[in-house]
């Protein structure tokens, strides 16, 4: 009997980075957006991203949005969105779980190392004594 396994896909993600977990949604986004060498079309990806998220949270499911979606929305070719998603996984904002058949890439979020050991510690001293 042969069965064929799938092999799960890896995940693109920049080595420097460290995923967000989905609850700071809004902070990540609020950090993502201010860093430098953004173009308007990267902030574009990032909304889009955090939207999905805002969704997540507020309805407790949503889509994943497609680089045709981010793409209409933004006015600009689909490549595009490709290359800044591509660019946004460089600078370690994003990090991409990629679908397979009638699954969506799912974009995961990510920062820098250095900004979540950063965004952790001010978590940790504001946090309420116990």
């Amino acid at each position: 009997m042969n069965i064929m396994i799938a092999k799960p896909r890896p995940l693109r993600m920049n080595q420097k980075a460290e995923l967000v977990p989905a609850a700071q949604f809004g902070r990540w986004h609020e950090i993502a957006s201010a860093a430098a060498g953004l173009s308007e079309l990267d902030r574009a990806v990032l909304d889009a991203v955090a939207a999905y998220y805002r969704l997540l949270h507020e309805r407790g499911y949503g889509r994943p949005p497609t680089i045709e979606q981010m793409a209409k929305s933004a006015q600009v070719r689909s490549i595009d969105i490709s290359e800044a998603i591509k660019h946004l996984v460089g600078l370690a904002l994003l990090a991409v779980k990629p679908g397979a058949g009638g699954r969506r890439n799912e974009y995961l979020l990510a920062l820098p190392k250095r900004v979540m050991a950063t965004m952790t510690a001010a978590a940790v001293e504001d946090a309420p004594p116990l």
